[in-house]
């Protein structure tokens, strides 16, 4: 090297693709059903302590919301990216 010259380092490439959306997927899941799960559990804890809540309204809007937030995190989570190739050897396909 020249006097002067600086040295570049080279950047390593970002993760991009398949994997960080799945990591990414997963992160949104996992937060979904923590939600829905906490809703669940302060709903029972209301409902059992006697608080003054708004009866059938709260019970009908309440667990069911709790339980879609849990649902759609738990597809996100098991969810696959890609699905694999089942057909190895392409000469057998015709």
């Amino acid at each position: 090297m020249a006097r002067g010259d600086t040295y570049q380092a080279r950047r390593r490439p970002a993760i991009r693709g398949p994997r960080r959306w799945s990591r990414f997927r997963r992160a949104v899941g996992s937060v979904f059903v923590v939600v829905g799960s906490a809703m669940a559990v302060a709903h029972l804890i209301a409902h059992l302590a006697s608080m003054r809540v708004v009866g059938a309204l709260d019970v009908l809007i309440g667990f069911p919301m709790a339980a879609m937030l849990a649902l759609v995190g738990l597809l996100l989570i098991g969810l696959e990216s890609a699905p694999p190739d089942r057909v190895a050897d392409h000469s057998l396909v015709m």
